[in-house]
């Protein structure tokens, strides 16, 4: 007996059924897909949250860093600074020309004659006078300085040194044919600056000398410069200078720079023309001027005479200051004149 054919319609509604199941089971994974994507993305994106919130608090404490900064300016060099340089630098140059010189070309020094703080042209001028001061009734415990000018090389300190008494060393400024004087100074427990000015008629000047038409800012720079270079001086006695201590307006700048610089002045009186008592009245400070020449003449005997006439200055006046230079004669002189010395109190210019 033969089967019947199913109708058509019912194949059809099973496919329908599986139709409907596939897109079902589709839908169902594509919503899971989706939700485990979503999952994904959320964490993602707080990672991301995360990250950039650290990223804003690194920024903010950059910029609260950056604000409580205050950059330290780069100290600018002064003028002071600027002329030191300067003159180091032109101090090196002249040194490394003067290295360069054949032994027949470097210029060697005379032999140091007093003669050149005054009179360069005549080497029998007698030193210009003292200046005039108050006879003192009662002579004891009289004071003399005495100042030693041209100090530049380390045998002129060994030589003073040798004397056994103490003198007071007047430095030259560093030079080409001295580089080491401020260097040598500064062993010393005191010392003065011999400042070098112009002179009436002089051949051999120092490489920086003050000039009577020079500025008061050029001469307060050089002053400031000479400082740097000598920390503890108090004093400056003038070195040659007979046109410019003879100079008012000159002399009152000066004068007027070194009060500023809490330094003293004093007159080597290189001139009987010197206006540095009359400035130094105006301008309110105290006037000190050399007594005695010592060296003036050569000879150990000549030099005994003019200590002889210091001592006697100084008894006279209750102080007195004597003016010598590094000579053998000045030299051995100081060491044979204990006697001369005795009750006479050899000291500084600040102990007067």
């Amino acid at each position: 007996m033969s089967k019947r054919p199913r109708p058509n319609h019912i194949f059809s509604l099973q496919r329908l059924g599986w139709g409907i199941v596939g897109f079902l089971l589709f839908l169902i994974a594509l919503l899971i897909g989706y939700v485990i994507g979503f999952s994904q993305a959320e964490e993602e994106l707080a990672a991301e949250r995360v990250q950039t919130q650290m990223l804003v608090n690194q920024i903010k404490e950059i910029a609260a860093i950056d604000e409580s900064y205050i950059p330290t300016p780069k100290p600018k060099e002064n003028g002071q600074d600027l002329e030191i340089r300067r003159l180091k630098k032109e101090l090196q140059s002249l040194l490394e020309k003067e290295s360069q010189r054949s032994p027949a070309q470097v210029h060697k020094p005379e032999p140091i004659k007093p003669q050149h703080e005054y009179a360069p042209k005549d080497k029998q001028a007698l030193p210009p006078p003292a200046p005039k001061r108050p006879v003192v009734l009662d002579s004891k415990g009289a004071k003399l300085v005495i100042i030693i000018d041209d100090v530049s090389y380390a045998h002129d300190v060994k030589a003073i040194q040798s004397t056994g008494l103490p003198l007071v060393m007047s430095f030259l400024p560093p030079s080409s044919r001295h580089p080491e004087s401020a260097k040598l100074a500064q062993q010393q427990s005191r010392y003065m600056v011999h400042l070098p000015m112009e002179a009436m008629d002089f051949n051999d000047e120092e490489a920086v000398t003050l000039h009577i038409t020079d500025s008061e800012d050029q001469m307060a720079k050089r002053i400031s410069t000479l400082k740097q270079l000598y920390p503890a001086v108090r004093y400056m006695n003038n070195h040659t200078g007979s046109k410019f201590t003879a100079d008012a307006e000159a002399m009152e700048k000066l004068i007027r720079v070194l009060k500023r610089e809490g330094i003293v002045f004093v007159d080597s009186r290189t001139t009987g023309k010197t206006k540095v008592p009359e400035i130094s009245r105006k301008l309110g400070t105290r006037y000190i001027g050399r007594d005695v020449f010592l060296d003036h003449q050569d000879g150990v005997a000549n030099v005994k005479k003019q200590i002889k006439e210091a001592v006697e200055k100084a008894r006279r006046h209750g102080t007195a200051i004597a003016i010598g230079h590094p000579r053998a004669d000045t030299i051995q002189a100081l060491k044979e004149s204990k006697e001369l010395l005795r009750g006479i109190q050899i000291v500084g210019i600040e102990n007067i």
